[in-house]
């Protein structure tokens, strides 16, 4: 019951990290591309940059509240964030293609992300292990 209780808070812990994530990432771009005319396909990749040096940390401290550092983590992190980029992006080809509608296309490829990036950072690049 307990370990329940402590998965739910670090799912509203993501979530509420993720939905900055989201802003950052828009706001960002927005600045870049209206404000500093940056081409989009930049802009995206500079947000996309931003926002996962906000995410490993938010997601480590807060999130999960891993104090140890351990000097794979960045890579790991890099690891599943950068495959889960590729999973929305052929999830979100594969729906689009199929439905030919971009919202559920969104959605799904959204969703299918958030888990993979929550299940990965939790039993990956955050995990605890026994002390040595």
């Amino acid at each position: 019951m307990l370990e329940s209780r402590h998965i739910v808070s670090q799912i509203l812990r993501f979530v509420l990290v993720s939905g900055i994530s989201f802003a950052i990432d828009a706001g960002v771009y927005l600045l870049l591309t209206i404000q500093f005319e940056v081409e989009g396909s930049w802009a995206k990749r500079i947000s996309f940059a931003c926002v996962s040096v906000w995410g490993f940390f938010a997601h480590k401290h807060f999130t999960f509240r891993h104090r140890v550092f351990r000097a794979s983590e960045p890579v790991r992190f890099a690891i599943v964030y950068l495959t889960g980029w590729i999973l929305n992006s052929v999830i979100y080809d594969a729906t689009i293609h199929l439905d030919h509608t971009s919202k559920p296309a969104f959605l799904a490829a959204t969703f299918a992300w958030a888990c993979w990036n929550f299940i990965g950072q939790k039993w990956f690049v955050f995990a605890e292990t026994d002390p040595e």
